[in-house]
């Protein structure tokens, strides 16, 4: 008996499916996030830094020397964003085009040099984070910023200590401590996530769980179709799937909401919107699934399930950290990327649910349920019986 197990060809393909299994798996959730790597992150900058003339009649001008030094030190994961002014800097994070900001004041280089005088004033330099946006990107680019401002506050400090040589100038008690920390920063976020959302995470959450269950959702009504009408489509059949799906729909969102604004705490800023909007998103899901199913049948749920796996791990990640296989090939199109960013606006950036229209989600699902529909078009596959009928017909 154990000879004959071991040599059964079933165990042998078994375990051939699993390997090939796990290394899907394996690619799927580790692939693309084991190890990311920013490239191109998108961070703002305001030189407002309107310089101070010298007692030597040379002109002290901190901001443009800044501006310069980013600029001959860029690096390729990091995209520098020059805005005019602090308004518009704050208008470019509530749009998402930027995950953090330096503003330098109009008073940086006039502070900075009002050190060495009777009368010092210390710099400060603000730091905005877009945390709203993405938390993984939000947290790079605060390293990035800080680090940026705690290298140009050494510079600063050695420039002043030159200074201070060439005019040979005493230090006090008080210039020693100013010296030692020349610039104060202040930081702050924009677009907060607020407490209880994951770690910024619950757009992702509220995808995954639409997604899941919309699944399930389509699999036992598709199945249920196919039973009643022997796998041929109508209007009728369409018409009673959708309606169906509609009230599985609203029932999945009302259950995942209450489970996670009154059990879980998860803040959400308007109920009744919050529902609609997960409404809407589950529907568009139902029908991009149900198109699959209705036109391939149950081969597509294999294919819906990758399509999960594989986009799920990403979404909680920014696009420029990605690899760019992924960016391209799978984050610019999957339905998932475009239900997060909707549930983001809505839950951190305060937008109403559709202030851009239905957004490419909803072209994405009308498209999907035009597809769903014309199923009807779909020739039925011929039962066992009648293909027995007309066999015994011929023979006759």
């Amino acid at each position: 008996m154990f000879r004959t197990y071991f040599t059964n060809k079933l165990l042998w393909i078994g375990l051939g499916l699993i390997s090939l299994l796990a290394c899907i798996f394996t690619f799927a959730f580790m692939g693309s996030t084991v190890n990311p790597i920013p490239k191109e992150l998108p961070i703002g900058i305001v030189l407002e830094d309107n310089g101070v003339q010298l007692p030597n009649g040379e002109e002290l001008n901190l901001g443009k020397k800044f501006g310069e030094q980013i600029k001959n030190n860029e690096t390729s994961s990091v995209e520098w964003i020059s805005f005019k002014t602090e308004k518009d800097a704050l208008e470019g994070m509530k749009n998402k085009e930027v995950y953090g900001m330096l503003i330098l004041p109009k008073d940086l280089s006039k502070n900075v040099y009002s050190l060495l005088t009777n009368t010092p004033t210390k710099p400060d330099i603000n730091i905005y984070i877009n945390e709203g946006m993405n938390m993984t990107g939000a947290n790079v680019a605060s390293q990035i910023t800080t680090g940026v401002i705690s290298q140009f506050s050494q510079q600063v400090q050695d420039q002043l200590f030159n200074t201070i040589d060439e005019i040979k100038a005493p230090i006090s008690s008080d210039l020693a401590k100013s010296l030692a920390n020349p610039i104060s920063v202040t930081t702050e976020k924009i677009n907060p996530i607020g407490e209880n959302s994951a770690n910024g995470n619950t757009p992702a959450l509220f995808t995954q769980l639409l997604w899941l269950t919309t699944f399930f959702s389509s699999m036992i009504l598709f199945t249920i179709v196919n039973k009643v009408t022997g796998g041929k489509w109508s209007l009728t059949s369409i018409s009673s799937q959708l309606l169906s799906g509609a009230l599985f729909v609203t029932s999945i969102s009302i259950i995942i909401l209450l489970l996670t604004e009154k059990l879980l705490n998860v803040s959400i800023p308007n109920s009744s919107d919050m529902l609609l909007l997960m409404i809407f998103t589950g529907l568009c899901f139902f029908f991009i699934q149900n198109a699959l199913l209705n036109w391939v049948g149950y081969l597509a749920a294999p294919l819906i399930i990758m399509l999960f796996f594989f986009s799920m791990p990403v979404l909680t990640m920014a696009p420029e950290m990605l690899p760019s296989i992924t960016r391209d090939w799978l984050y610019s199109w999957v339905p998932f990327r475009f239900s997060v960013e909707a549930f983001r606006d809505f839950l951190f950036f305060k937008k109403e649910i559709f202030e851009e229209g239905i957004g490419m989600l909803g072209i994405i699902g009308l498209s999907s349920l035009l597809v769903m529909v014309l199923a009807i078009l779909k020739p039925a596959k011929k039962t066992k019986g009648i293909t027995e009928k007309k066999r015994k017909t011929a023979v006759v």
